[in-house]
């Protein structure tokens, strides 16, 4: 077991410093083997948005990786991800990724089109999961995350992102099946043992603060991180802008597993100490005190109903709501329709059937859903 990760310091997108940030970081923690393999790479592209937003893994991040594969002699590379509402032919042309993709002539995937059934045996709730069917077809996932906050898991990185291995809104129904954090996060690590070998290159230039993974605001971080052990990353990370690793539910619950880690404290880091880059003013998401999975058991389905409707729920801000219906579209619990004629047409929220799960928060282009 490799738990290394490699931290290093790179203030801007320019090209030659990712390049050389990228490489020294990959160095001190292990280069994956990418020697005459094909290989996925995964950034995080939860909307097609431009890249000074930083909600997307950045494009030059992205040009750089594909720069250093190649330097290590990779046979082939594809690139994808599949957003959370996702149309027919959809490309990252905002996120600059288009260009990326066109200029260093990668292959990229659609995710939507042709899927495959993985068994996870191992799998504490879920042990079947529907995926992007290019697994079949690559020896190694790259996986490139971008540090954000998120409003529902605290935190997104290494191990959410390959929550977008499920294409488009058939990642939307896992928010209805596991609505609470611990159940969510029990599938998000199920669905990483099932996985290619993964190497991960986590974007921490311009991160993400406040009310993640969308609406929240850049957040300049200046790091790299590297690694293969992909629960180190993220408890990396997490150290870096603030969070207790143990506090963050992914983080939790896959240490139980004793698969990635037997302890936090086994991580090894070559160059930087997470400690030594903290971000003291980072804008976090605040902890809600975790269920107790046994005392929902006891309690009376409605009394459950009524606890859960004291968590944080979606507003919608009519004044600079478009009505595009994407927040109604991504919702699986049909708690969101749009109501009236003419002028007094809105969308409308039922809070008795909202389930908290924040996705329209994720995905509304104008930022009209406040928590």
């Amino acid at each position: 077991m490799n738990n290394k990760v490699g931290i290093v310091q790179c203030g801007s997108y320019d090209p030659e410093r990712l390049y050389t940030a990228l490489k020294a970081a990959a160095q001190a923690a292990d280069p994956p083997d990418v020697k005459g393999k094909t290989v996925l790479l995964k950034p995080n592209i939860l909307m097609d948005a431009v890249p000074e937003k930083a909600i997307t893994t950045h494009p030059a991040f992205c040009e750089a990786i594909i720069r250093l594969v190649r330097e290590w002699g990779v046979s082939r590379i594809f690139i994808g991800d599949s957003p959370g509402l996702q149309g027919p032919n959809f490309s990252p042309r905002l996120s600059g990724l288009s260009e990326v993709i066109s200029k260093n002539e990668v292959e990229w995937v659609d995710f939507t089109k042709g899927k495959m059934e993985l068994e996870c045996p191992n799998g504490k709730v879920h042990r079947c999961f529907s995926v992007c069917g290019i697994l079949k077809e690559v020896d190694l996932v790259i996986n490139l995350p971008k540090l954000k906050t998120h409003q529902l898991m605290y935190y997104t990185g290494a191990m959410k992102n390959i929550f977008g291995l499920i294409p488009s809104v058939a990642k939307s129904p896992f928010h209805v099946r596991y609505p609470s954090r611990e159940a969510f996060a029990s599938m998000i690590v199920d669905l990483n043992l099932l996985n290619k070998p993964v190497y991960s290159f986590m974007d921490a230039v311009i991160g993400m603060e406040g009310a993640g993974p969308a609406a929240g605001s850049p957040k300049q971080i200046g790091l790299i991180l590297a690694s293969s052990n992909i629960l180190a990353i993220d408890v990396a990370a997490c150290i870096i802008v603030g969070y207790p690793p143990s506090k963050i539910p992914i983080n939790r619950e896959a240490l139980e597993r004793q698969v990635w880690l037997n302890n936090f404290s086994d991580i090894e880091y070559p160059l930087l100490q997470p400690e030594e880059s903290k971000i003291q003013d980072f804008v976090k998401i605040h902890f809600k005190k975790s269920s107790n999975q046994l005392l929902d058991f006891l309690i009376p389905k409605p009394f459950r109903k009524l606890r859960e409707t004291l968590n944080p729920v979606p507003e919608i801000n009519h004044k600079i709501c478009v009505l595009c219906g994407d927040c109604m579209k991504i919702c699986a619990s049909e708690a969101i329709s749009i109501m009236g004629e003419g002028d007094l047409k809105q969308m409308v929220l039922d809070k008795q059937r909202c389930i908290r799960c924040y996705c329209c928060h994720e995905i509304c282009p104008s930022n009209a859903m406040d928590i």
